[in-house]
């Protein structure tokens, strides 16, 4: 994992930490219906989230050497 998938790593785990930020408040506002309250607001916000930082580590992934690698490999043999 390079360095800018970490930092995307990191991002995306304080956005889920505030989302479960909004997802409490959004859930203590209404005590009587606490658990659909909190799951509507809370799975609302993550399920992007996670979805975009899926994507975007495996965006951010390093190319593979292959055109180097084939060019050192006619030299041994």
């Amino acid at each position: 994992m390079n360095i800018r998938q970490k930092i995307t790593l990191i991002a995306v785990d304080m956005a889920i930490l505030a989302e479960l930020c909004v997802g409490m408040r959004a859930a203590s506002l209404d005590p009587e219906n606490f658990t659909p309250a909190f799951c509507k607001a809370f799975f609302m916000l993550f399920l992007p989230t996670l979805f975009s930082g899926i994507v975007m580590i495996r965006l951010l992934r390093d190319k593979p050497q292959a055109a180097q690698q084939t060019q050192s490999t006619p030299e041994a043999a």
